[in-house]
């Protein structure tokens, strides 16, 4: 009788202890694809993932259902740079960690004109930038468009050492001269991370092969470049 209650501890001890390496094996894989931050994906397509969405291909649509949240869409229209169109998550929850974020949507200059032509209100913000609510119809359009970037703003502190050690150095460094900030530039992996003591960090997330376009109009109100070894 003893024999046989030992047997049977020892099996159901054995199977607990293999379904304890399963599930560890498994939360392993699943942390390694979290979606953190840092875990950016070059695909053989030139595109990047990022958060589990495909920059360049992923619809906003596509975000809107990962994230179970209806962004707020709006086109905004700068003073001294081009109409664009931006989606605005409040709350977003990804591998554990709070943030916000901001994706630019890719559509072409004369349909966000006509969108534009469409609009219902128009308001005008305290730095001169117009912002435009879009018709119903053309919400649909914008869901249904490619993501042409992700601004990630973190609710949490990602400190310079946390992002070098996650990131990597990165390629060139440049002070803001009209604030504290300082942007890494990573052109490998289309990102590009303003880092402030005053203010949280901002990342900025590109495919690669338009990062020379994002870094362009930086480059012309930021200091000289600092090169980083």
């Amino acid at each position: 009788m003893r024999k046989h209650v030992f047997l049977s501890v020892l099996g159901f001890t054995i199977l607990a202890l293999a379904a304890g390496i399963y599930l560890s094996s498994f939360k392993q894989v699943e942390t390694e694809h979290a979606g953190f931050p840092w875990q950016i994906e070059q695909l053989d397509s030139g595109y990047t993932r990022v958060f589990h969405l495909v920059i360049g291909q992923s619809t906003l649509g596509d975000a809107q259902q990962l994230f179970k949240e209806i962004p707020e869409i709006s086109l905004f229209v700068p003073k001294q740079s081009k109409a664009v169109i931006e989606a605005f998550f409040s709350e977003v929850k990804i591998a554990g960690l709070k943030s916000k974020m901001v994706m630019a949507i890719d559509i072409s200059d004369k349909e966000i004109e006509a969108m534009y032509n469409r609009g219902l209100r128009i308001a005008t913000l305290g730095s001169g930038t117009r912002k435009v609510t879009l018709t119903d119809e053309d919400v649909v359009k914008v869901k249904r468009s490619p993501i042409a970037s992700i601004t990630y703003l973190p609710k949490v502190n990602l400190d310079a050492e946390l992002l070098v050690n996650r990131f990597g150095q990165p390629a060139e460094k440049r002070a803001d001269v009209e604030s504290d900030a300082v942007h890494w530039l990573y052109p490998e992996l289309g990102v590009d991370i303003a880092l402030s003591e005053k203010n949280k960090e901002v990342i900025l997330y590109v495919m690669p092969s338009k990062f020379d376009a994002i870094v362009k109009p930086l480059k012309e109100t930021t200091s000289e470049s600092t090169s980083v070894d």
